[in-house]
C-alpha cells in the first residue's frame, strides 16, 4: 500500500480538450419554441385528449395562415401547412405536423396533434409585445 498527500481538490479531470463550437441543431423539435425563452417565453402547456388540451383555449384566437413569418429578437418562426420552422443563427428546428399557430391578443398559441393526443402551448414575446406575422418571402 502507498499513501501520498496532495493539495489538489477532488473532482473531474481538469485537462479537458477544447471541443470547439458545437454543430448547429437541426431536426424535428415539437418543443422548439420552448427551447428559445429569449424569443418565446413559455406561459402554459396542456396535453392529453383534445377536449382536455383545448379546455382553456381562448375563444378569440385567430389562426395564423400558412406562409406567414414572425421575427422575434434573433429568432424567426415561419408557419407552413401544418408545420413550422424556427431559425436562430445556424440552428433550424422543425415543429412537426400537425401544428397550428394562433394569436390571441399578446399570446402566441401552438396547438399540435400527434398520435391521437393534443398539446396546447402558450407563449408571450419579449417586452409583452403582441405577435405580428408578415408574409414570408417565397
Amino acid at each position: 500500500m502507498h499513501y501520498s498527500s496532495s493539495t489538489a481538490t477532488p473532482g473531474p479531470a481538469q485537462n479537458a480538450e477544447d471541443l470547439g463550437t458545437p454543430p448547429p441543431l437541426r431536426g424535428n423539435a415539437p418543443w422548439a419554441l420552448s427551447a428559445l425563452p429569449e424569443c418565446f417565453h413559455p406561459d402554459s402547456s396542456r396535453s392529453g385528449t383534445p377536449a382536455f388540451a383545448r379546455a382553456r383555449f381562448p375563444a378569440a384566437a385567430v389562426l395564423v395562415p400558412s406562409g406567414r413569418r414572425l421575427r422575434v429578437a434573433d429568432c424567426t418562426l415561419e408557419v407552413g401547412s401544418g408545420t413550422a420552422v424556427v431559425v436562430r443563427g445556424d440552428n433550424r428546428l422543425v415543429v412537426p405536423p400537425v401544428a397550428r399557430f394562433y394569436t390571441a391578443g399578446r399570446t402566441l398559441i401552438l396547438d399540435r396533434t400527434a398520435g391521437g393526443r393534443e398539446e396546447v402551448r402558450t407563449y408571450s414575446l419579449p417586452a409583452g409585445v403582441a405577435p405580428e406575422f408578415a408574409p414570408a418571402p417565397n
